[in-house]
């Protein structure tokens, strides 16, 4: 879609808008509260052409605004339209002065891993920065499976509990899974917490991890 509108303004205006201009979107907020349904997290990762964050390599010259920790159960539009634009304008403003405006300095995506170990006493997941972070037992999973093998949505995951984090860093415990330890994801629901309450942001608070699934690992 992106590459698609860029053509039409770029070709459309006979050439004075930039064929690759600054393109800000919203990652996708929560739809259903308690659903077991893997479509909204896979639309979000689709959203980011399978990178997890904006911009990347497919998406170059782009900015996202994280919203899953956004829902609005009360919404008469429904969850997917949360009345509370300010935190997503907000989001979205930072990622255009950073991307579009080319300011410098200016923090605008939450935090990712930039490495992810397994070890014996669980996974240890490092961050591009450093993170503020809460108890949860169940917002990461663990794939588990006979043999190491790749996952997705229809694998077996089981709860990933977290046990103890550092500035940049959080480890997860792998004891649920008597067999291989295969895969790793994060918020991977259509409503993985209430109100800016997911268990991962920047330091600030501002940010909140966007999800991600990841199958290797030294």
């Amino acid at each position: 879609m992106i590459d698609d509108w860029r053509a039409s303004f770029h070709q459309g205006s006979g050439g004075q808008t930039a064929a690759d201009f600054p393109f800000g979107f919203v990652q996708l907020s929560t739809n259903q509260k308690g659903s077991q349904s893997k479509g909204f997290p896979n639309l979000r990762w689709n959203q980011t052409a399978g990178y997890g964050f904006a911009p990347n390599p497919r998406m170059k010259n782009t900015f996202m605004a994280v919203a899953l920790d956004l829902p609005d159960e009360g919404s008469p539009w429904g969850s997917i339209h949360p009345r509370d634009k300010q935190d997503v304008a907000h989001r979205l403003t930072l990622g255009a002065r950073a991307v579009a405006y080319g300011e410098k300095g200016v923090s605008f995506q939450g935090p990712f891993p930039v490495k992810v170990l397994l070890s014996r006493n669980g996974i240890n997941i490092f961050y591009t920065q450093a993170i503020s972070v809460s108890p949860s037992i169940t917002i990461f999973e663990i794939c588990c499976t006979k043999v190491q093998e790749p996952c997705g949505s229809d694998s077996k995951w089981l709860p990933a509990p977290i046990m103890q984090w550092g500035t940049s860093y959080i480890q997860v415990s792998t004891a649920m899974c008597e067999e291989v330890v295969s895969g790793l994801r994060y918020a991977w629901r259509d409503w993985p917490c209430d109100f800016k309450a997911c268990p991962v942001y920047s330091a600030d608070r501002e940010l909140p991890a966007p999800p991600f699934t990841a199958n290797r690992w030294p």
